[in-house]
């Protein structure tokens, strides 16, 4: 692995690691909050309250997976200008920034509909225990499928610092 500079296997290193980060806290709430939170026997207004305690926690993970996703392309650059292999830094960075159109796409109208329903909200959209459960549950089902974006971004960054 003939890389030519530390400071560049540092930046493809954090832009690996970050990617993983991501994938791994995207996987926690899914396969460990979400589940937790539907098997609570909360009333709607403990489950609504709980979904937004993680989601509000979790407010980094987009803006993480862009700072990730900025780096791999510097690196991309970089390595395209020095004329070595790149496309794996400009593959991870894309598969980093999917996060965001996916997020906006799929999962802001129940991030929208279940933040209406919390006890603080002007205007307070009422939510029945089912459908409650139901968004909450769609909401971990869709973000499970943000996991294989950074994941992916993660492996595509290692595939292209270690084929250097």
């Amino acid at each position: 692995m003939p890389f030519s500079s530390t400071p560049m296997a540092l930046s493809a290193t954090a832009s690996i690691v970050g990617s993983a980060w991501i994938s791994g806290s995207i996987s926690a709430l899914s396969f460990c909050v979400i589940p937790a939170i539907l098997q609570s026997g909360a009333p709607t207004d403990g489950l609504v309250r709980a979904w937004h305690t993680q989601f509000t926690r979790a407010l980094y993970i987009p803006s993480t997976a862009v700072v990730t996703a900025l780096n791999y392309f510097y690196l991309a650059h970089r390595c395209r200008s020095a004329g070595r292999e790149w496309r794996g830094y400009a593959s991870g960075g894309v598969a980093n920034l999917l996060l965001v159109p996916f997020t906006v796409i799929f999962i802001a109208s129940i991030n929208s509909t279940l933040a209406a329903a919390l006890p603080s909200a002007q205007g307070k959209n009422i939510l029945s225990l089912d459908d409650a459960k139901r968004l909450i549950g769609r909401w971990g089902d869709l973000n499970f499928c943000r996991i294989f974006m950074p994941l992916a971004g993660a492996a595509l960054g290692l595939w292209n610092l270690l084929s250097e």
